[in-house]
C-alpha cells in the first residue's frame, strides 16, 4: 500500500557518489512508497533517485518537484534497503550510488550517447605525451574506456574537473574528429509488453465474417484468453493487426501492457541433466550441517574434484522445497559453465541468471523474475548479490577466494563479505566454497566464526597429482617450454591424452626494444612498457588501451628491434611448433571479447576439437575435462614478486587451482610448474605436500607474516587513492589528506595500543602514472575495529571534500591489492 498521500514530501538519495539525502516537493497526484525509483533534477541534470523516507515538512525553503516516477513498483524493499544502508556506511559510499550500484544498469529511462577515440584521436595522445590539460585528460580518458557516456567521463573525472567543464571538452574533441559520438537505445524500468486479451467469455464471443479475426479469436481462446501481442502476430502474421483493432472497437478485445519479464535461456545446450550422484559419508555431512542451520556461515573446503557442487544442489533443493530461495554466487560466470549448467539441469525455469554476458535487457528482465516471485534459484557473479529476493533461505558463493568478487571501481565492494551479511540479515546459512580458501576465511574458521566443512577426497578414486618443479634458473630465457615439459606433453599426446598450459600473460611479449638506441614502446599517458600483440600487428597499453602498429624497426636509429619476453600468444606459437598436428586453442582477453567466446572455446576443447588448452588464469578456474592428463605453468613469478601481499596467496591458489585440472578421469594426470623460485615456500609446500594436502602448512606461514607486517587478516586497511594530471597538485592534496587523517585518529588512539590505528605513507603508488594522471597514496589501517570505524567515520568528510581542484580521490575499503 502506498504511503499517505498527505505527507508532502520525500527523501531522495540521488545516484551519485554523494553523501546525505535530498529534500523534494511530492507533486499533487503521485502517491510514493519508500523504495521507489524516481527522476529527480539535481543541478543543471535530471538524475534517478530513490525514495529513502516521507515526512510533513522541509528543511530547507526552497524545494524543487520530483519529476516523475520510473517505476510503480518498489525498486528495493525495507529489507533491501537497510542491507545497502549498511553496505554505503561501510565501504564509504553515498547511499543513492549504493542503490544504483545493486540494481541492473537498464534500470533508467531514455537513449544515451556514448564516445570513443578516433585514430587521429590515439595520434593525438602520442603526441601529447607531456600534455596534463583538461581536454587531452578527457581524451586519454575517452580511449581508456571506450563506451562511457557524457556522464560517465564526468565522474572519471570527479574532482579534477566539474561536469560541465568535461562535457564542452567532449564537445570540442568530437567537432575535432578526435573522438566519434554513437547513440545507444537503452529501455526505461517502466518498459511494458503489449498485451491481447478477451473482453467477453467463450460463449459470448461473435462469430467474425473476416478469416484474419476468426485466428485472432481462436488463438486467444487456445492461449486461455490472453497473448502478447508481438507473439499473437508472430502466430497470425502482421495482418492480425488491423483485425485486433477492429476487435477492440467492437468491445471484443481488451489491449493492455504488462512488465517485461520473459525468461533468458542461461545455458543453451549446455544443461546437465544427469541423475544426482549418490553422495559419499562427507558431501552428506556437509548438506545435513547446512540445511539444519539458520544464520551460520560455513567454510566449504574441498580439494579439486571433491563434489562440492554437488553438496550445492543438495542443500539447494532442500531449502527450496520448504518454500525459500537460493543466492549462488561465481567469481565469472562465463568461465564456470559446469555450475550454471548443473544448477539449470537440475531446477529448471526456477533458476534466474545474471552476469555481465547477458544484455542490459536481459538482465532487467531476470531480476524483474526474481521480484515477481517467478525464480526462486539465482546464479550468477558480484551483482547477483543484490538479487531481489523476498526470503532467502541459502547463500553460496563458490570459488570464495577468487579476487573477482570484489568491485573496483564505484563502490569498491567486496561481493563474498557482502554475501555473508546478507545471510546473517535473512537468517539462513552462507556458504563459501573453495579448494584453496583465502587466509580471511581460513582464519574466521580457525576462530570459530565460520563452521569448517572439509571434503578431503575426490569424488573419483584418482587422487589430485603431486606437483613436480621445473628448476628454470641457469637456463636460457629464450624459449618459453623447458625440453622436460616438451617431453611431458609428447607422453600425454602419444596416449591419445589432452593438456592444458598455463601462462598468466596475454599477449606476445611484454618489451619490445632496440638494441642499437634503447628506444621502445612506452605508452605515453602510463608509462609504461606497451605489450606486442603479434598477430594484431600493435603494440597495447593494458592498462588504458592506447595502441600503435608495430614497425619491426626502429624508428629513431633503424636497427631491428628485439623481442623480449613471453605472453599466451609466444606460448601458443612455441607448442604449435612443438606438436604441429596437435589442434591447440587459447583462452585470454584476446580470444574472449565476443559473447559466448568462452563457451565456444571450451566445447571445442570438451570435444577433442582441440587437445591443447592454452592460456591466463581463465583456464584453470572451474572446469572439468576427465580425459586431461597434464596441467602444465608456464609462467607465475611474476604474480608471485608483485609488490603485494597477497602475492604468495594468489600464486599458491593459482598452481593448486590448475593442478586441479588434471586426473579427473580414469588416467592419473601430473603437473609441472616452471619457475625460477623454486626454493620459495609457496612452491616449497607445493611440491612437498601437494594442492590436498594439509593447508594448515601454507597458511600458518602466510599468517605469521601478515600478523608481523599488519596485513590482513590481522588488520584491517584502506587504501585512499590520490590521481590527477597535475602531479604537484595531487602530491600536496595526498599530503594534505595525511595530516588530517594523522590528527583526527589522535583523537580514537588507545595510549595502551598506540598502533591500533595509523596511516601509512603517502607514497607513489607501484603503478605511478595511468590514464594521463599521477597516482599517490596512503593506507589507513587498525587493528582495533571499533576504534578504526569511528576514526573512519570521522574522516569521511574530509575525504569527500578533497576532490577538488584537478584532482580525484579515490577510496577502496579492505582493499585486494596496494597497486
Amino acid at each position: 500500500m502506498p504511503d499517505s498521500p498527505a505527507l508532502p514530501y520525500a527523501e531522495i538519495a540521488v545516484a551519485l557518489p554523494v553523501d546525505g539525502l535530498f529534500t523534494y516537493a511530492i507533486p499533487p497526484g503521485m502517491d510514493l512508497q519508500v523504495g521507489q525509483a524516481v527522476l529527480v533534477p539535481f543541478g543543471p541534470q535530471q538524475i534517478t533517485g530513490y525514495v529513502i523516507g516521507l515526512r510533513a515538512d522541509s528543511p530547507v525553503d526552497k524545494v524543487r518537484p520530483i519529476s516523475r516516477l520510473l517505476d510503480e513498483a518498489p525498486a528495493v524493499t525495507p529489507a533491501q534497503l537497510n542491507f545497502c544502508q549498511w553496505a554505503a556506511d561501510y565501504y564509504l559510499a553515498g547511499l543513492g550510488e549504493m542503490l544504483a550500484t545493486a540494481l541492473p544498469g537498464d534500470y533508467r529511462k531514455k537513449a544515451r550517447k556514448v564516445y570513443h577515440c578516433t585514430d587521429p584521436g590515439l595520434d593525438a595522445i602520442a603526441a601529447g605525451a607531456g600534455d596534463e590539460s583538461l581536454r587531452m585528460t578527457v581524451l586519454r580518458d575517452v580511449a581508456a574506456r571506450p563506451g562511457r557516456t557524457r556522464r560517465g567521463v564526468a565522474r572519471s573525472l570527479d574532482g579534477e574537473a566539474d561536469a560541465a567543464a568535461a562535457g564542452r571538452c567532449l564537445d570540442a574533441l568530437a567537432r575535432g574528429g578526435l573522438i566519434r559520438v554513437e547513440e545507444q537505445e537503452v529501455k526505461a524500468p517502466g518498459h511494458q509488453v503489449k498485451t491481447v486479451q478477451l473482453a467477453l467469455s467463450v460463449e459470448d464471443l461473435p462469430q467474425p465474417v473476416g478469416a484474419r479475426m476468426r485466428g485472432v479469436l481462436s488463438r486467444l481462446v487456445e492461449a486461455g484468453g490472453a497473448l502478447d501481442l508481438p507473439a499473437l502476430i508472430d502466430l497470425e502474421g502482421p495482418g492480425a493487426r488491423s483485425a485486433i483493432s477492429r476487435l477492440q472497437a467492437r468491445g471484443v478485445l481488451i489491449l493492455g501492457e504488462r512488465e517485461d519479464r520473459s525468461a533468458v535461456d542461461p545455458m543453451a545446450g549446455s544443461l546437465d541433466l544427469r541423475p544426482p550422484p549418490a553422495l559419499n559419508p562427507d558431501q552428506q555431512r556437509a548438506v545435513d550441517a547446512i540445511v539444519g542451520a539458520t544464520d551460520q556461515s560455513f567454510l566449504l573446503h574441498g580439494v579439486t574434484g571433491s563434489g562440492k557442487t554437488e553438496v550445492y544442489l543438495r542443500a539447494a533443493a532442500q531449502v527450496l522445497e520448504r518454500g525459500r530461495q537460493v543466492l549462488v554466487l561465481v567469481p565469472e560466470i562465463a568461465l564456470t559453465p559446469l555450475l550454471v549448467g548443473r544448477f539449470a539441469g537440475r531446477f529448471g525455469d526456477r533458476v534466474a541468471v545474471l552476469h555481465s554476458g547477458l544484455t542490459g535487457g536481459e538482465r532487467l528482465r531476470e531480476w524483474r523474475r526474481i521480484r515477481a516471485g517467478e525464480a526462486d534459484v539465482a546464479v550468477g557473479a558480484r551483482s547477483c548479490l543484490f538479487a531481489p529476493f523476498a526470503d532467502l533461505g541459502l547463500v553460496i558463493v563458490d570459488e570464495e577466494h577468487d579476487d573477482s568478487y570484489k568491485q573496483d571501481d564505484g563502490v569498491r565492494y567486496h561481493a563474498r563479505d557482502l554475501a555473508v551479511l546478507r545471510a546473517r540479515q535473512a537468517g539462513c546459512p552462507a556458504v563459501l566454497g573453495s579448494a584453496t580458501p583465502s587466509l580471511e576465511s581460513w582464519q574466521n574458521a580457525r576462530d570459530g566464526r565460520y563452521g569448517l566443512l572439509r571434503l578431503p577426497e575426490r569424488a573419483t578414486r584418482r587422487t589430485v597429482p603431486r606437483i613436480e618443479l621445473l628448476d628454470m634458473r641457469g637456463r636460457p630465457g629464450k624459449e618459453p617450454l623447458a625440453p622436460e615439459l616438451v617431453e611431458a606433453l609428447r607422453g600425454v599426446f602419444d596416449k591419445g591424452g589432452k593438456a592444458i598450459v598455463l601462462f598468466n600473460r596475454r599477449g606476445y611479449a611484454p618489451v619490445v626494444e632496440c638494441p642499437g638506441c634503447g628506444s621502445s614502446y612506452d605508452c605515453p599517458s602510463c608509462g609504461v612498457a606497451m605489450v606486442l600483440h603479434q598477430r594484431r600487428g600493435k603494440v597495447l597499453c593494458h592498462y588504458c588501451g592506447f595502441h600503435r602498429p608495430f614497425q619491426r624497426d626502429c624508428s629513431i636509429c633503424g636497427e631491428q628491434l628485439e623481442v623480449l619476453g613471453h605472453g599466451t600468444e609466444r606460448v601458443e606459437e612455441a607448442l604449435q611448433a612443438a606438436f604441429p598436428d596437435v589442434p591447440t586453442a587459447r583462452m585470454d582477453a584476446d580470444t574472449t571479447q565476443q559473447r559466448g567466446a568462452h563457451q565456444v572455446i571450451l566445447d571445442r576443447f570438451a570435444r577433442g576439437e582441440a587437445r591443447l588448452l592454452v592460456g591466463t588464469q581463465v583456464v584453470a578456474k572451474g572446469h572439468d575435462f576427465p580425459d586431461v592428463h597434464l596441467a602444465a605453468v608456464v609462467g607465475v613469478d611474476h604474480i608471485l614478486t608483485m609488490p603485494d601481499f597477497r602475492s604468495a596467496e594468489r600464486t599458491f591458489a593459482l598452481v593448486s587451482q590448475l593442478a586441479g585440472r588434471a586426473g579427473r578421469g580414469d588416467e592419473a594426470g601430473r603437473v609441472l610448474v616452471q619457475t625460477r623460485h623454486a626454493d620459495h615456500f609457496v612452491f616449497q609446500l607445493l611440491a612437498e605436500q601437494g594442492p590436498e594436502g594439509d593447508l594448515d602448512a601454507f597458511y600458518t606461514e602466510e599468517a605469521r607474516q601478515r600478523r608481523t607486517l599488519g596485513y590482513p587478516p590481522f588488520a584491517r586497511l584502506v587504501m585512499v587513492r590520490v590521481e590527477g594530471a597535475d602531479r604537484e597538485a595531487a602530491w600536496q592534496r595526498v599530503g594534505e589528506i595525511a595530516r588530517a587523517a594523522r590528527q583526527l585518529a589522535e583523537r580514537y588512539r588507545d595510549p595502551a595500543a598506540p598502533r591500533a590505528i595509523d596511516v601509512l605513507g603517502p607514497v607513489s603508488a607501484p603503478l605511478g602514472r595511468l590514464v594521463g594522471r599521477w597516482r599517490f597514496q596512503i593506507v589507513l589501517r587498525g587493528r582495533d575495529l571499533s576504534r578504526f570505524r569511528r576514526w573512519l567515520a570521522a574522516c569521511r568528510p574530509m575525504l569527500r571534500e578533497a576532490h577538488r581542484g584537478g584532482v580525484r580521490v579515490i577510496v577502496d575499503v579492505d582493499p585486494r591489492n596496494l597497486l
